[in-house]
């Protein structure tokens, strides 16, 4: 099956012209990783991400959800990275970004299945909340209660429970989800 064209990388002045925005994106370092603004080469490892469990989206879900966190970048000064070790190799995502039903913006990871277990999910995270804590004073981590790696990330963050957003979604949503607060309070 050919690949649908809205994935596939441009050519010429498209490509330049991408490659400028592109440019745009703050590059963070760490020890061991570095975080990049998101190219179409990184749809496949995100599809296969977004392709398990919790998610269980099809390639347009994933597509549509990479778009939106690629386009946060410029409609509210924050976004998706790629993460990958200093030699290149993706191992995942993090982000900081707003979706429909959020009520402020999510510091969210996700990480290949391959690459779970080793702290990059901490390292970047720390990195893009250290990046977003610049621009704006609180946000939050969205966590299934089920998720315990993602809560010890958080945790190791230094985040604290939100019990009073947590109590709002529940009452809106009817979902227990757990908020984790970076930065001050809301």
């Amino acid at each position: 099956m050919t690949a649908k064209r809205c994935t596939q990388a441009p050519t010429g002045a498209a490509a330049k012209a991408a490659a400028t925005h592109r440019a745009s994106i703050p590059v963070l370092e760490t020890a061991r990783l570095r975080l990049r603004a998101p190219t179409l080469h990184d749809l496949p490892a995100w599809t296969e991400i977004f392709a398990a469990p919790p998610f269980k989206a099809d390639a347009e879900e994933a597509w549509t959800e990479f778009s939106y966190y690629t386009a946060s970048w410029m409609l509210h000064g924050h976004g998706l990275w790629a993460v990958e070790l200093h030699d290149g190799k993706l191992v995942g995502f993090t982000h900081v970004g707003l979706e429909w039903e959020d009520d402020e913006p999510e510091l969210g990871w996700m990480f290949l299945s391959d690459h779970h277990g080793q702290g990059y999910a901490t390292e970047a995270a720390q990195a893009a909340r250290d990046f977003a804590l610049g621009l704006i004073p609180t946000f939050v981590s969205y966590i299934d209660p089920a998720n315990d790696p993602s809560s010890a990330v958080a945790k190791r963050l230094g985040a604290e429970r939100d019990a009073a957003a947590e109590a709002g979604i529940l009452a809106t949503e009817g979902e227990a989800i757990e908020v984790w607060r970076h930065g001050g309070a809301a």
